[in-house]
């Protein structure tokens, strides 16, 4: 099944699944700046391409991963990498395919597997879809990968996630990185110790 589905998509699994790869350890690795692995995601059809891109590049059968509220991405996901659903608890990789609202949102970054002290890699990785990543609400972020303060604008919705994630208090060295995904195939990596200059509130 898989390889039918990389057939009609023509998403080669090595050749675009390292250059996706790349694009999602460069967002991470630079906070704050976009990457955009729009060619690669394109390869695909309909509103969820840029994550079956990275769902395509980031599952296998041996991980975890919950989508909220959205079976049929499950399926196809399952259908392409043969990983399997889990609870939100026990996934490396969750997966929101719609801008959620507060409660909801709060619920899934805290209830994510944010690893252990003795092994915080243990986590999870949440990508978040958004309409867009560049807006004008002004975001100033700190943290690894950041020299001093690093000033964006970005949509509404990234900065209130990213200052809810930091309102959780999730002590130190646990966590979530977080990865938003816009549909134009852009991405903006938050890693787990990055937040909003805490003058800012949502």
């Amino acid at each position: 099944m898989a390889e039918d589905m990389e057939l009609e998509y023509q998403f080669d699994f090595v050749y675009d699944g390292q250059k996706v790869f790349r694009g999602l350890l460069e967002a991470i690795a630079n906070p704050g700046e976009i990457k955009s692995i729009r060619q690669e995601s394109g390869k695909f059809e309909g509103k969820y391409a840029v994550l079956l891109a990275l769902g395509c590049t980031l599952l296998d059968n041996e991980k975890k991963m919950y989508v909220e509220k959205n079976p049929n991405l499950s399926s196809e996901l399952h259908s392409l990498t043969l990983c399997r659903e889990d609870e939100l608890k026990m996934a490396d990789y969750v997966f929101l395919s719609s801008e959620m609202n507060y409660g909801s949102l709060e619920q899934i970054l805290r209830n994510a597997k944010h690893g252990t002290y003795a092994d915080p890699q243990e986590s999870a990785t949440v990508i978040l879809s958004c309409e867009s990543i560049q807006g004008k609400e002004p975001m100033t972020l700190m943290g690894p990968g950041i020299k001093g303060e690093k000033q964006i604008s970005v949509y509404p919705y990234i900065k209130k996630t990213i200052t809810l994630y930091g309102s959780l208090n999730i002590e130190y060295p646990l966590g979530i990185d977080m990865v938003f995904a816009d549909k134009e195939g852009n991405l903006l990596g938050v890693p787990r110790l990055v937040k909003v200059k805490e003058q800012e509130e949502i």
